[in-house]
């Protein structure tokens, strides 16, 4: 009888109740999500030392209204970073590759990939449980997201050099402090989102973020190579906005400045000696 009843309560849990529905294999994601024609939600997370994880998954993942939204909406994927946890080679090896590719620098980074693996979205921690943090990943798998640009931002130096040069084009190098800085989250909000900026920067310069956060956690790798970078360019303040050619010689250098991508834009080009045709604006 108590066998029975139990069946009964278990037939009985929501549907969303889907704790054990993360995968952990790219390619497994991947396929899924050709499949169901869904978009991955790729959790890059330190689960047993990151606190902000931890706050994320107790306060989002782990709620009936996000695994609910997640069955409808997307395929999960975790990739975990543990210290206390030992993972297999083959998976540790995975995600070590992915961690790389996507230039993730801090946790927890949420990215969305299509079927095909590419970046279409980035999240991270946010406030409001799991009605604000769906609103925010709903912005950020749309169309117009997905053409943000959020994903053209590089971290990696060398790389972004080698791009510049390849595609013969400039660096835009932003030396920011992006979750203290006032001025960094402005010019951010108010140029580098915007449809105007990323139209011109698509076809002019290669981007790269050289980040300086105090809360958000980074690995050894880029911390030392953004420190190196700000010692090498002498970096005073924040936000810098350095101008590189393909061969990383400074060319110009700029910071905030008001009135959005119409202003900024102009200022660029300046700096870089260049003339484009002004972007499409968007409503």
């Amino acid at each position: 009888m108590r066998l029975a009843s139990a069946l009964a309560f278990s037939l009985m849990l929501p549907a969303f109740a889907q704790e054990s529905n993360w995968l952990t294999s790219f390619e497994e994601a991947k396929a899924a999500a050709k499949k169901e024609q869904k978009v991955i939600l790729a959790d890059f997370t330190g689960s047993d030392w990151c606190g902000w994880c931890i706050k994320l998954k107790d306060e989002v993942f782990s709620k009936p209204e996000f695994q609910e939204w997640a069955a409808k909406k997307v395929v999960l994927l975790e990739l975990d970073f543990p210290r206390k946890t030992q993972l297999a080679e083959e998976l540790k090896k995975q995600n070590d590759e992915l961690l790389k590719q996507f230039g993730v620098q801090g946790f927890p980074t949420i990215l969305f990939l299509d079927a095909e693996g590419k970046q279409v979205g980035k999240l991270g921690y946010a406030k409001g449980g799991p009605a604000n943090w769906i609103k925010l990943a709903e912005e950020q798998m749309t169309p117009k997201a997905a053409d943000a640009g959020e994903g053209a931002w590089m971290t990696d130096y060398k790389a972004a050099v080698a791009k510049a040069k390849k595609e013969k084009k400039f660096v835009l190098a932003d030396f920011t402090g992006s979750d203290w800085c006032g001025w960094c989250i402005k010019l951010k909000d108010e140029v580098f989102s915007k449809p105007e900026f990323q139209e011109w920067a698509a076809k002019n310069v290669v981007l790269l973020e050289l980040d300086y956060p105090k809360n958000k956690p980074q690995s050894d790798e880029i911390k030392k190579q953004n420190e190196g970078l700000a010692k090498e360019f002498r970096i005073e303040g924040y936000p810098t906005i350095l101008f590189l050619d393909g061969s990383g010689k400074k060319v110009g250098q700029m910071g905030y400045e008001k009135g959005g991508p119409a202003a900024w834009i102009p200022l660029a080009e300046k700096e870089l000696g260049i003339k484009s045709k002004p972007a499409k604006k968007t409503k």
